[in-house]
């Protein structure tokens, strides 16, 4: 795709929109261009002329540095028109207009960066538009695109402590400001842990990009409950590796084996659904009850940091788990959750479910096993309990609140949550076909789960 600098794009959709006047949204937008763009063609002139007439070498170390300073500036206040920029381009859909599959695939060719650092811009932008001190500091040059980053990442959490932060990156080294950013973090995930978790379920990826030797390398970033379900399978399947190559009289580092095992299992050369991936969870007693820790209760997955209570009671029903219950130092009590499925049960579910279940998917790889009442709340290890789903709807099943079950025909169906103010138990149920559920397999759970101790 050919690369055209900002400039030239602004000026091709000014023409466009002159050559189409027939709506009041065009006309605006060619009075907004036609008062900033003639502004910024002449900045990029006169820093392009001030960049051509720098000699370094008649310029004294204190020389150096104030004109340093002066080139950070422009620098900081251009990087926040350029994310402001990239906001509107994205709000826009220009981007599937002008041929590209997303803005950050348009912002990767008019910069002429990766797409990963584009996606970052436009994470940036959308946390700074949620922080208007910060965005301000910013746009005054007091914040360099780093700085800004950094705080945005905490402010978009705790709001009120936006001009406190933007005040510490003032008289502080990036690498305390950090501190101080990692710190409101963690004290907004104590006090509103769900809130945190779904900020980091918003910010998964997994990136990938080739090194200097053209080894394929990989970063990723994952929910506690999900990042535990990986590494309980990659690390079961690299010891069955370790395991082969002792025997064979071989031996390679652990992490050589854990690369095997990731491609096995993205290749479908070892089933991801294996009873031998174990999970360990550490929970207070009372937080569970409570469902939510205080004061220096923990609620944690191990390997993978502290996780809030509903999602630990979610991953009880949705994977093999040790859990560990614990009142202080003291652990009280260990449970082993298993849900393994025998031989002849895996049989008969992959006959009747050989694509996801949920009406109109019809996903036919790395499907999941879900029960339809979770095996914590006493639903059974049977075939009328179990279902096969993709992990796209296994993850709305899980995490949004949506039903899954089966009419009397033999139908499936998956309803979303209820609107906002008609949820259970606030006396505006919705009565969504009673004597059908209930006349089909669908399985109510019992009104309490099973004692725990």
């Amino acid at each position: 795709m050919v690369s055209h600098p900002p400039a030239m794009i602004i000026g091709m959709s000014s023409a466009a929109l002159q050559a189409t006047d027939a709506s009041a949204d065009v006309a605006s937008g060619n009075r907004g261009f036609d008062a900033v763009g003639p502004l910024f063609e002449s900045a990029r002139r006169s820093v392009r002329r001030a960049c051509a007439a720098l000699e370094t070498e008649s310029l004294s170390g204190p020389g150096a540095v104030s004109v340093l300073t002066t080139v950070v500036e422009v620098l900081r206040v251009a990087t926040s028109a350029k994310l402001a920029l990239a906001s509107r381009i994205d709000a826009s859909g220009v981007a599937r207009e002008s041929g590209y599959r997303n803005a950050a695939a348009q912002l990767a060719d008019i910069e002429g960066v990766g797409v990963g650092a584009a996606s970052a811009t436009l994470l940036t932008a959308e946390r700074l538009r949620e922080c208007p001190a910060v965005g301000e500091a910013m746009a005054n040059g007091e914040l360099s695109e780093h700085q800004a980053k950094t705080i945005a990442a905490a402010a978009v959490l705790a709001p009120d402590k936006q001009d406190q932060l933007v005040e510490a990156a003032h008289k502080k080294s990036i690498t305390e400001l950090g501190d101080d950013c990692r710190r409101i973090r963690a004290a907004t995930a104590k006090e509103n842990p769900m809130a945190t978790f779904q900020a980091i379920h918003a910010d998964r990826s997994v990136r990938h990009w080739c090194d200097e030797q053209g080894a394929l390398c990989l970063q990723g970033r994952f929910t506690g409950d999900a990042g535990a379900r990986l590494v309980a399978s990659l690390d079961h399947v690299a010891n069955e590796f370790f395991e082969a190559a002792r025997t064979s009289g071989s031996k390679e580092p652990l992490q050589a084996y854990r690369a095997d095992a990731l491609v096995a299992l993205v290749a479908g050369e070892r089933d991801p659904s294996h009873s031998g991936a174990v999970i360990n969870v550490r929970v207070d007693h009372d937080a569970l009850l409570r469902g939510y820790p205080v004061g220096d209760e923990v609620s944690e997955v191990e390997g993978s940091g502290p996780l809030p209570v509903p999602k630990v009671v979610d991953l009880m029903s949705d994977a093999g788990i040790n859990v560990i219950f614990s009142k202080g130092d003291d652990i009280s009590r260990v449970f082993h959750f298993t849900r393994t499925i025998n031989a002849s049960l895996l049989t008969a579910l992959q006959a009747r479910d050989q694509t996801c279940v949920v009406p109109r998917c019809g996903a036919t790889k790395y499907l999941e096993i879900d029960h339809l009442v979770p095996f914590i709340d006493g639903g059974p290890t049977t075939i009328s309990n179990l279902a096969r789903l993709c992990s796209f709807h296994h993850g709305q099943k899980t995490n949004e609140g949506y039903t899954l079950w089966l009419d009397q025909d033999k139908k499936w169906h998956f309803d979303p949550p209820p609107p906002f103010g008609q949820e259970p138990g606030l006396g505006a149920d919705l009565q969504h076909s009673p004597d059908v559920r209930q006349s089909g397999t669908h399985l109510d759970p019992p009104e309490s789960p099973p004692p725990l101790f």
